[in-house]
């Protein structure tokens, strides 16, 4: 397996000098406790998320990094225009010598879509992201593109410059749903997972479900290589995991529910988030002990977290799981402790060896 960190950045307390400067010295001592990659996620206007432009903070950690894959956790393409997009990553590609891992995803909070005076077009997201998915695809793997959409129309366009691996960039699709699948199929990529937003058990049959889809295509089960992210804070035992982030947590979970699409206004194509927000709020609230319970976080000792990690590995044949530790903004001492003991305990167990494929996915 392997293992990288991931930062939404969220700033509850607005100081984004310090935000930006623990994130970059988390990231290089990552690179020194031996995590394979790091992730980024943009996010727009809240506290929630303090990288609205991943590509600048790639090309940063690109300078100060020699070995760790640069992931993007996830491009939101309807915020921007595809050409732009392929050009900037293009760039950080170049930048990283060939360290770029893309994840693409449509966005899903409505105030984002508003503040970008995007609004108008979330209910259309799904198709904006397939047809700049296809740009996006299109302008790395060719020296010259075109391309005529509903949204986009290029004509024989080159980029420059142009990514260094070859045929492109990985690319990740940060989806589970029918819809998806088409595209996921035409390019042969794969899909980007987290129990964020659903309970463990879930996220397992939807993973089984959907390699079972691209198996059927023609994928081989060992390609299939889902990074799932997954918020996570180990110290020596539970208790003190449990104790230590947990304001972090309940202010993050908070948060994030007030930002998700709910109510009757929930633009379509997002019930599933809807239903979630409400069913949050009938059960009054988030309660941490009952996401530790569900699967969507994990806050143990080492034992116990290794233990998480043998049932996706053994179940789902997990290859990559990227840790989110700087949950809710949490201390820097606070990440670096449970960054260390995740690398020194739990890491080299998992460390070799050809990916797992479950029987479920070969019978």
């Amino acid at each position: 397996m392997r293992f990288g960190m991931f930062y939404v950045l969220e700033c509850p307390d607005g100081d984004y000098r310090r935000a930006y400067k623990e994130m970059l010295g988390q990231i290089e001592y990552a690179e020194e406790l031996g995590f394979d990659s790091v992730w980024l996620a943009e996010h727009h206007g809240s506290a929630y998320g303090s990288m609205p432009s991943p590509a600048v903070a790639a090309a940063s950690i690109a300078t100060i990094t020699e070995r760790l894959r640069i992931g993007i956790a996830v491009s939101i393409l309807p915020f921007g225009n595809p050409v732009r997009i392929a050009e900037d990553y293009a760039m950080v590609d170049v930048i990283s010598n060939g360290r770029l891992d893309m994840g693409v995803g449509r966005g899903y909070q409505p105030r984002e879509f508003a503040m970008l005076g995007l609004a108008d077009t979330q209910e259309h997201s799904r198709a904006i992201f397939a047809e700049s998915l296809d740009v996006l695809v299109g302008l790395w793997e060719n020296e010259r593109f075109s391309y005529q959409g509903e949204y986009y129309q290029l004509d024989d366009v080159g980029i420059t410059p142009r990514p260094v691996q070859t045929p492109r960039p990985p690319i990740y699709v940060a989806a589970i749903s029918p819809e998806s699948f088409a595209l996921v199929e035409k390019y042969g990529l794969n899909i980007m997972v987290t129990p964020t937003l659903m309970s463990l058990p879930e996220l397992k049959e939807n993973v089984i479900e959907a390699k079972k889809r691209l198996i059927k295509a023609g994928r081989a089960p060992e390609s299939l290589n889902f990074p799932m992210n997954w918020q996570m804070h180990l110290a020596p035992t539970r208790e003190e995991a449990e104790q230590r982030p947990s304001e972090a947590l309940d202010w993050y979970f908070n948060l994030v529910m007030d930002l998700v699409p709910k109510g009757p206004n929930a633009p379509k194509g997002y019930e599933f988030m809807r239903d979630l927000a409400a069913a949050f709020e009938e059960a009054g609230g988030v309660s941490v002990p009952a996401l530790q319970e569900a699967g969507i976080i994990v806050l143990d000792d080492p034992a116990g977290t290794a233990a998480k990690l043998r049932e996706v590995r053994d179940d789902i044949g997990q290859q990559e799981v990227f840790c989110w530790m700087r949950i809710g903004g949490l201390g820097d001492d606070a990440v670096r402790a449970s960054m260390k003991l995740f690398a020194e305990e739990v890491m080299p167990e998992f460390q070799g060896g050809d990916p797992v494929v479950p029987a479920v996915l070969t019978g």
